[in-house]
C-alpha cells in the first residue's frame, strides 16, 4: 500500500500536543487519490475536510468500512474499539473530474459496426456511485496511480461502447450514411446503461463513421474530425 498521497498533497500538521492533523484532497489532483494509511497516523487524529464531490472511502481487508461524505469529519486513529485501525485505509475520490477515452482509426482497441464500417469516437466518465465504484474497480487493484486507473477503466469503458453500438447498428439503416446519421443523434446518457454497474456515467460522447459516405466523400460529414481520424 501507499504510505500516502504523496508530493503536491494538500495537508499540513497543527502543533503536535494537539494530536491533530487536517486533511483533504489535492484540488488539482486526479479523480482517485490515495489510499492513506492509517499506519502512518496511529495514535493521532485527522480533521478530514471534504468539498462538495468528494468521497472518503474507509478501506480494510478489502471490505469498505465506512463511505465520508462532503463536510467535516475527526477521525481517531488507534486500536481501541471506537477507534480506526492502523491497518486501514482511506481513498479520496471525485465526482467532479473526468477521464476522457478516444476511438481513431489507429487505436489498439477498434471498433466496426455491422457491414464492416470503422466507427472512431471519444467519451469522457466520471464517478457516480462511489462505493459501487470501489467494489467494481479499485478493490481489485494493487496499484492506485492515474496510469493505473486509467488502465482499468479503459477496457470497461470500450466494452459498455461496443456493447452499444452493437445495439446501435441492429436498429440502424445498413448503409455508412444511416449508420453515421443514428450515430450522431446518440447522447451520453446512452451509454449509461452499460456503465453504471461500475459505478461510472457518461458525461460527454461523440462517434462517428471512420470515413465519410460516399456520397459526401468530397465534403467531411457534419461533426467529422480530422484529429480524430489520424490521432
Amino acid at each position: 500500500m501507499s504510505p500516502g498521497l504523496g508530493h503536491g498533497r494538500n495537508w499540513g500538521a497543527l502543533p503536535l500536543r494537539t494530536e491533530k492533523f487536517q486533511w483533504s484532497m489535492e484540488a488539482d489532483g486526479p479523480m482517485v487519490q490515495g489510499p492513506l494509511d492509517m499506519e502512518f497516523l496511529r495514535g493521532q487524529r485527522i480533521s478530514l475536510n471534504l468539498e462538495m464531490g468528494q468521497y472518503g472511502l474507509l478501506v480494510r481487508d478489502g471490505a469498505l468500512k465506512a463511505l465520508y461524505l462532503d463536510g467535516a469529519h475527526h477521525l481517531d486513529i488507534g486500536e481501541q474499539k471506537e477507534q480506526i485501525k492502523t491497518d486501514s485505509h482511506l481513498f479520496f475520490l471525485t465526482t467532479e473530474k473526468s477521464i476522457d477515452f478516444r476511438w481513431t482509426t489507429e487505436s489498439a482497441q477498434g471498433f466496426t459496426a455491422a457491414g464492416g464500417t470503422p466507427v472512431i469516437g471519444q467519451c469522457s466518465v466520471r464517478i457516480e456511485k462511489p462505493a459501487r465504484f470501489y467494489q467494481r474497480v479499485l478493490r481489485k487493484l494493487e496499484k492506485w496511480s492515474p496510469e493505473d486507473i486509467n488502465d482499468c477503466l479503459r477496457p470497461l469503458v470500450n466494452s459498455a461502447f461496443k456493447e452499444l453500438l452493437q445495439d446501435l447498428t441492429a436498429t440502424a439503416c445498413n448503409h455508412p450514411g444511416g449508420l453515421q446519421s443514428s450515430l450522431m443523434m446518440l447522447g451520453a446518457h446512452q451509454l449509461d446503461e452499460y456503465l453504471s454497474e461500475h459505478g461510472l456515467y457518461c458525461v460527454s460522447l461523440a462517434a462517428y463513421t471512420a470515413a465519410p459516405p460516399v456520397e459526401n466523400s468530397t465534403d467531411q460529414t457534419a461533426g467529422q474530425s480530422a484529429d480524430l481520424l489520424h490521432t
